[in-house]
């Protein structure tokens, strides 16, 4: 046996091509190595009741694999989907980007579509499925209170309001089911409109309003407040009722930041204008019935009053 042919050639031992490699290579390298995790991860079969976020299986990726026929392995078929993904995606993972798990129709990512939780008697609005699958039957029903709609089911219907709603016992909760399993469910409160100036309620803000302007040359005017407003049975602003906090004069303050610093020093800081607020009875967002028996009988039913 000649054993000189197993020495070392005359060129010497060649490097090894192992390590951390280029930086040219460490996307793939990265994607790879999140992508081999994910696989780890993903669950064997599908599970029973779809998740949110929808996911793969290794059962959907083999399933895949017998139907498209394909040689490599349902791992190697996987992988390359996964790192394209993550390639094209700044280093993102898919969720159920690479052969996803299959289910019928469920409730998963159905919501309901609407215009206004307020709707004016008689007047009518469209309701949509969002999230709608076309291979899917989409089934509507008003639960509770009064109207109609133009259809059972579908992706898209009609609902008209009632032509009147005496002391709101009309305002509807419409439904929106898949199959046995409610999706999603909309309240919308019904209202009639007699006299259009007339209070129907008082709507406290919660937030702090805070103004500050120029009203000449190194003249500034600013104030801090918070408002009482008012508003009708269509839910629109009459007027503001009452407003605590303060204001400084135009010739008080030479800048906005010295305006504010102003107002803190009269006591007009956010907790002085809350504190206010609180010791005249109110809390911030309140909203205080106005109505008087008659209106509601007449229908004065603002959403802003209503448990639908």
């Amino acid at each position: 046996m000649t054993w000189d042919i197993l020495g070392k050639s005359g060129r010497g031992e060649r490097p090894t091509q192992q390590g951390d490699g280029t930086t040219a290579q460490e996307k793939y390298r990265t994607a790879f190595q999140q992508c081999t995790f994910l696989w780890n991860s993903l669950p064997e079969a599908c599970p029973v009741v779809e998740p949110d976020p929808p996911t793969s299986s290794k059962e959907s990726v083999w399933a895949a694999k017998l139907e498209h026929g394909v040689v490599c392995s349902y791992y190697d078929l996987f992988l390359r989907c996964c790192i394209k993904f993550a390639l094209a995606n700044d280093g993102a993972m898919p969720t159920d980007e690479c052969f996803p798990c299959e289910y019928e129709c469920s409730c998963v990512g159905i919501s309901i579509g609407f215009t206004s939780l307020s709707m004016e008697v008689g007047s009518f609005q469209d309701l949509t499925v969002i999230g709608a699958k076309e291979e899917c039957s989409y089934k509507w029903a008003i639960v509770s209170g009064g109207g109609s709609l133009s259809a059972a089911t579908g992706a898209t219907v009609r609902y008209t309001a009632p032509a009147t709603n005496p002391d709101c016992l009309s305002n509807a909760v419409i439904s929106l089911s898949v199959g046995e399993d409610t999706c999603d469910s909309l309240g919308i409160a019904i209202y009639a409109v007699g006299n259009p100036s007339v209070v129907a309620y008082w709507l406290v803000d919660d937030f702090i309003t805070t103004v500050c302007r120029a009203v000449g040359e190194n003249r500034y005017y600013c104030s801090r407040s918070v408002s009482v407003k008012s508003y009708n049975c269509a839910g629109v602003y009459l007027a503001d009722v009452q407003s605590f906090g303060g204001s400084t004069s135009p010739w008080d303050t030479h800048t906005c930041k010295e305006c504010l610093a102003y107002l803190g020093g009269k006591g007009w800081t956010e907790a002085d204008v809350w504190e206010q607020v609180a010791a005249a009875g109110f809390s911030s967002g309140e909203v205080i019935d106005k109505r008087t028996e008659a209106m509601k009988a007449a229908g004065c039913c603002p959403a802003e009053l209503q448990e639908v």
